[in-house]
């Protein structure tokens, strides 16, 4: 594991990659309830899309349909700014002291990392959470396509360029790449949760994620209130969450917000049930997909 800074020793901090709709922010939510916790909720995200670092073209077409999102911020006790969100920037806070806190937990998108390695914050175990293609892509693309104006039609939109909204092509053959680097060069006891597991049977993945990161776990922790009072102490950033509670539509976080508890999945769906443009990125993501699912904590 990589050398944990001098300040603060005892603090166990945690960092979970995710990608999109793999049931991150429900895992958040749940260990939010985790006595002393301190939660840090997708800085890279931030860096990635709003920041100064962001790529101009990205953050301006993102920016053009986020402006119901910057009208109405949640009142955030620990809001960031967006404008001095950079990776150094991550880095450093993440290496930073949180008097008063046993656990630092933070939870971020793999492709937002922008495959910046060096940023890396040093002291953390780390984890991964994954779900398999066919249930990821079509919600994806659909979430996606309620959070941008009705002129836009996401039927007509390729995966192949979904780059231009919220991901990159190759977002799951980049998370296994993370994977590996991690494993070989910060933490080499990596932990691996597949979302279908911790639905199916979430005391038993709970626990063992826990225990594999060194956060204590409790069997409260498989039931929490349905409001959203918890998120207000996450450390955030003043324009993601609440850029995902666009109208009464929902957003990207709205249902695992409101959630209580995990619940089991719906049955997978065939192949032929997607259409071409999800089924070639299915096809190809298997691949990376299968090689984490390998690795996986068991029911």
């Amino acid at each position: 594991m990589s050398k944990r800074p001098k300040s603060q020793e005892n603090l166990q901090r945690v960092y979970i990659w995710a990608l999109p709709r793999t049931l991150g922010t429900a895992l958040v939510k749940c260990l939010s309830y985790v006595d002393g916790i301190q939660i840090v909720y997708e800085p890279c995200v931030s860096a990635y899309h709003y920041g100064p670092e962001a790529d101009t073209e990205r953050k301006s077409f993102v920016a053009q349909y986020m402006e119901n999102a910057i009208a109405n911020q949640m009142a955030l006790e620990n809001a960031f700014d967006d404008e001095k969100c950079t990776y150094d920037w991550i880095k450093h806070e993440l290496e930073a002291d949180y008097p008063g806190k046993k656990s630092l937990l933070v939870k971020d998108i793999v492709y937002c990392l922008d495959e910046k390695y060096d940023v890396l914050p040093a002291g953390f175990r780390y984890a991964f959470l994954i779900r398999h293609p066919y249930r990821v892509l079509p919600s994806w693309k659909s979430i996606v396509g309620r959070l941008l104006p009705e002129d836009i039609d996401i039927n007509y939109i390729s995966m192949k360029d979904f780059h231009k909204f919220n991901n990159q092509p190759e977002a799951y053959e980049m998370q296994y790449n993370l994977f590996n680097y991690i494993k070989e060069n910060l933490d080499p006891n990596v932990v691996v949760i597949d979302a279908d597991d911790l639905q199916s049977n979430p005391s038993s993945i709970l626990r063992q994620f826990c225990q594999g990161v060194g956060i204590p776990y409790d069997d409260s922790l498989l039931k929490w209130p349905g409001d959203q009072d918890i998120v207000k102490a996450w450390k955030a950033s003043r324009i993601n969450l609440q850029g995902n509670f666009l109208q009464n539509e929902g957003g990207f976080y709205e249902a695992a917000l409101k959630s209580t508890h995990f619940f089991p999945a719906r049955p997978l769906p065939d192949r032929s049930e997607l259409p071409k443009d999800i089924q070639d990125a299915a096809d190809y993501s298997m691949q990376f997909y299968d090689k984490m699912r390998e690795m996986c904590l068991k029911p």
